[in-house]
């Protein structure tokens, strides 16, 4: 039994395999295709996202935690405004 599982692994690991090259083949055509300044727009918009939105996601978690970590030390509520 267990070569057979094994068996069915190896193939479902071809399968990905054949699969992921076949994905990989025709984004390197689609690329190719690409006339440059197109090519120039996406490479510009793909290193956009790749590096603003993890800035802003770490950004938005340390503004957070420095939000909670300042209702701890200092008490939840605003203090009163004396006229």
């Amino acid at each position: 039994m267990k070569t057979s599982r094994f068996d069915s692994f190896i193939a479902d690991m071809k399968d990905i395999g054949r699969k992921t090259n076949r994905a990989v083949r025709s984004g390197a055509r689609s690329l190719a295709a690409l006339p440059w300044p197109s090519l120039l727009a996406v490479s510009i918009g793909l290193a956009l996202i790749l590096s603003i939105v993890p800035l802003a996601l770490t950004l938005f978690v340390g503004f957070l935690l420095l939000k909670f970590l300042a209702a701890a030390l200092f008490g939840s509520r605003p203090a009163q405004i004396v006229e």
